[in-house]
């Protein structure tokens, strides 16, 4: 059997979470660039679930926050957005668990996809869109879906360390 040593215990302890980080940064601003680039067939039909949930891929622009509340403080959302960012980097340079660590990774990966936008763009790019029951659910992007998943991640990691 192999001994590890701490710096390989280190080295897997971080790469992990890095990874995260960067593939989930780089897969929403490509999407977003590919969605920006066929923005003349959108939108476009996906899938539809049971015959009441449509999935359709479209382009929306949202100078504000969730369902673009906000909107007429986008300056300030995008500084709140930064200090926000800085706490998350904080918490995931602190964190010993590896679980942790990747949760704090895909929420900084989607905080810093939306800051990018937002810097690039002066706004975000939103683009999956769901209808429930002819309804609306709202369009949101893989960066809200990455920062989702790191809070869910982030939830069930502290629920499991507390049994």
């Amino acid at each position: 059997m192999i001994k590890r040593t701490s710096e390989q215990t280190i080295f897997k302890a971080w790469l992990y979470p890095f990874l995260t980080l960067v593939l989930a940064l780089v897969a929403d601003i490509c999407v977003k660039n590919l969605v920006l680039e066929h923005r003349e067939v959108l939108p476009f039909f996906v899938a539809s679930f049971f015959g009441k949930i449509d999935l359709w891929i479209d382009l929306i622009y949202n100078k504000g926050a969730a369902w673009g509340s906000f909107s007429e403080y986008a300056d300030t959302l995008f500084i709140l957005r930064c200090i926000i960012l800085l706490f998350v980097c904080v918490l995931f340079y602190r964190s010993t668990d590896v679980t942790r660590r990747v949760a704090f990774a895909l929420v900084m990966a989607g905080a810093l996809g939306n800051l990018y936008d937002t810097a690039a763009h002066g706004k975000v790019i939103d683009m999956v869109h769901f209808i429930f029951f002819g309804k609306s659910f709202g369009i949101f992007n893989l960066a809200d879906t990455s920062i989702f998943f790191g809070l869910l991640l982030l939830v069930f990691s502290k629920k499991s360390a507390e049994i």
